[in-house]
């Protein structure tokens, strides 16, 4: 074998309740993106996900499929803060194990973004490809097999044979301009994952918190993501399976949304789909064209109600133009049928009043408002956010999380002002999702990118029972989610 891609697992939710159901099980497309992307071009690539084995399991699960596959390269995919210390263990395992095979990290929104510090805190790692990764890994496996020089690689950091660590050109240029179609035969247990089909990359917005922020937009055809869509689907064996649309921002213009819909509907495909847009892109004919196009589910980054939150993180210049745009595309998903799932970020100088203003804005906009999901900001490395945020910061009497814990994922959580504290919000988070959303939206909306196809509806409600749904982001129906909301704005008055 080539190269053995390795998704390295989550050890700790961004969120109190990510890892609360054993189901709830993320496909990498990512490592898929470069699987397929390699094995199209003549390389043997295969993938290893711990979440297809029991996790006292998992390590020794890997150890033998590297014995068995004898792979020239390891890559590891580690994408986030929350997965990087099982990365660096699970690097020196394989180091010790094997000493003599490569090994390669990538996760262009973490490790890619702190690449020479992850050579100098593990030393059993010998190489980070910054930025994507299909063409790069292509160079990597063919220069390391031939014993090829590795300076003439763009956008990796390496040890050279003195140990020196060295960096490469770095070159945005260098990403592939057409995205390859997902080969789900390549990922181990793929039925048990829910399917993922990537339309675009890139965003041109710029919001400050943001690792994707003004980045270069790419889309795939029409016509590809219909032949991917009736791929799943046959693969799948499911002609009405939920498919999350992989982008960082869902740009299709209307043409390329109505051509969506007839092609989907020639093709007798009854897939449905969900994907992440932002209000401005919105408009109520629009909806109607990706109801018809199959678009059940729509993630919002509405973030904030409040002016001052809105214009300090940069998501729009007109506060009051963009809430009254969101509340029109609120009331007409709703009669479409469309479910928004509203993200609300608790953001820098946050006070109990400016939630406050938030929570107004979204029960006024009952029973449109269906599902929310509100957490704390984190301040991720790559961000525009890290040059100054330490003085904004302190200027609202909060402050940067730098414990050891938190430094060892490159992760910092914000106190954002003298009245709220980070887990004071995580806390909050939980009581404005449950303030919303039952538990049949919340099992609705997983549905999609999230819950293995597998899990029937009873078996998610026992699962929640089992972990306690006084912990969990939702009610068991509309009238717990009244006396949620009492709950929430009481606590909020009792505050300001």
């Amino acid at each position: 074998m080539d190269l053995l891609l390795v998704n390295i697992p989550i050890d700790l939710g961004k969120k109190p309740y990510d890892l609360a159901f054993s189901f709830l099980k993320r496909l990498n497309f990512g490592i898929l993106v470069i699987a397929s992307y390699m094995t199209e071009r003549g390389f043997n690539v295969g993938i290893f996900d711990p979440q297809s084995h029991p996790e006292e399991d998992c390590l020794v699960k890997l150890l033998q499929e590297i014995e068995q596959t004898s792979p020239h390269v390891i890559g590891l995919s580690c994408v986030s803060g929350f997965s990087y210390p099982p990365c660096l263990k699970i690097a020196s395992t394989i180091r010790k194990r094997f000493p003599s095979i490569p090994i390669i990290v990538g996760g262009k929104d973490h490790v890619g973004q702190i690449a020479e510090t992850v050579l100098l805190e593990c030393s059993a790692i010998d190489i980070v490809v910054r930025g994507e990764g299909e063409e790069i890994l292509c160079q990597l496996v063919d220069h390391i097999t031939n014993k090829k020089p590795l300076d003439t690689i763009n956008n990796i950091v390496y040890r050279n044979l003195d140990g020196e660590i060295c960096s490469t050109h770095y070159d945005l240029a260098f990403n592939p301009q057409k995205m390859t179609r997902l080969n789900y035969s390549l990922y181990p247990n793929f039925q048990t994952f829910a399917p993922s089909l990537e339309v675009g990359r890139g965003c041109t917005f710029g919001c400050e918190f943001c690792v994707s922020a003004k980045t270069g937009v790419r889309k795939k055809d029409i016509p590809s993501i219909i032949d991917e869509a009736e791929y799943i689907t046959d693969i799948y064996g499911d002609n009405e399976i939920c498919i999350y649309l992989e982008t960082p921002m869902f740009l299709m213009q209307d043409e390329e949304i109505s051509q969506l819909a007839i092609q989907r509907q020639e093709r007798g495909l009854n897939f449905t789909w969900r994907t992440s847009t932002r209000v401005e892109y919105l408009t109520p004919s629009r909806l109607e064209k990706l109801a018809k196009a199959g678009c059940r589910i729509l993630d919002l980054g509405l973030e904030s109600a409040s002016f001052d939150i809105l214009l300090r993180m940069g998501k729009t210049r007109d506060p009051q133009r963009y809430l009254d745009r969101a509340s029109e595309i609120l009331r007409a998903a709703y009669d479409l049928g469309i479910m928004i799932k509203l993200n609300i970020l608790f953001y820098i100088g946050d006070t109990l009043e400016t939630i406050a203003t938030t929570f107004s804005y979204l029960t006024k906009n009952i029973p449109y408002v269906t599902s929310v999901s509100a957490y704390p900001l984190l301040l991720y490395p790559g961000s525009s956010l890290e040059g100054g945020i330490k003085e904004e910061v302190k200027r609202y009497g909060g402050n940067i999380i730098t414990d050891a814990v938190w430094q060892s994922r490159h992760l910092w959580p914000i106190n954002p002002s003298s009245e709220l504290t980070y887990d004071s919000l995580q806390e909050l988070g939980v009581l404005f999702a449950k303030s919303f959303q039952t538990i049949d939206t919340f099992y609705t909306q997983k549905r999609y990118g999230y819950f293995s196809p597998k899990i029937s509806y009873t078996e998610f409600v026992d699962a929640a029972i089992n972990f306690g749904i006084d912990s969990l982001p939702f009610s068991k129906d509309l009238k717990e989610t009244e006396s949620n909301r009492q709950v929430l704005w009481d606590y909020l008055k009792a505050g300001m």
